[in-house]
């Protein structure tokens, strides 16, 4: 559950990679606290969206995903907003330790699957995980370049997911999560024309001793 006016789901990857796994993930927001638009405005308002990871690893160190994402924007329909393709590399697995570090890169092939002017986007960058104790803390920044005759962006853009978890028992934790864009890197402007958000959220996991590993996390995020 997001609140105030941000803009999609985020995610937070994990570094490990298992062979042969098949893992599926549902993210899904309502948003509420919109501000009222005018006929001069131009705000890209939703009120719900929802998106569903597929991932599959090829090895111990290579996964693919899939993510159709799918809006409702203020008072109009749902509709596919993006598709992405992704893969990663696991530089150093974690498996359990205290460090790890792998490689993401991912391709929006929106002009295909998605109806408006949006243009493709590719994006790559690093995951980081450390995790001192009962502690985790997850950092995934990206670049990202807009490709196609429908980009106007001059420049590399910026993205990140951040996370710092503390599990209190086996089956549930606490995290405090953030996420943010920059659209251009050369036209950052101050902080406040940036959008970075920021929330707490509750995980709770499924039994160590489960034949299938599951996780649920819900959370309040505002701008």
């Amino acid at each position: 559950m997001t609140a105030i006016k941000a803009q999609a789901e985020y995610e937070i990857p994990e570094v490990d990679a298992e062979k042969g796994a098949i893992e599926a993930e549902y993210r899904g927001a309502s948003h509420w606290g919109l501000p009222r638009a005018n006929e001069e405005d131009d705000l890209d308002l939703l009120r719900q969206s929802h998106e569903v990871e597929f991932q599959y690893g090829l090895t111990d160190w290579w996964m693919l995903r899939l993510t159709p994402n799918v809006e409702q924007p203020d008072g109009e329909s749902i509709e596919l907003a993006s598709i992405g393709v992704e893969t990663q590399f696991v530089l150093v697995p974690r498996r359990g330790g205290t460090f790890g570090l792998a490689l993401m890169a991912g391709y929006g092939p929106n002009s295909l699957f998605v109806d408006g002017d949006d243009p493709d986007e590719f994006e790559f960058g690093p995951v980081i995980e450390a995790a001192p104790g009962p502690w985790l803390f997850t950092f995934n920044p990206r670049l990202f370049d807009e490709v196609g005759s429908a980009q106007d962006q001059e420049w590399l853009g910026f993205e990140y997911a951040a996370q710092a978890r503390y599990s209190v028992t086996d089956r549930w934790a606490l995290a405090v999560l953030g996420f943010g864009e920059i659209e251009e890197l050369v036209h950052a402007g101050p902080f406040e024309a940036q959008t970075h958000v920021f929330g707490p959220s509750l995980y709770v996991f499924s039994a160590p001793e489960a034949e299938q590993e599951w996780s649920l996390g819900a959370g309040a995020c505002s701008v």
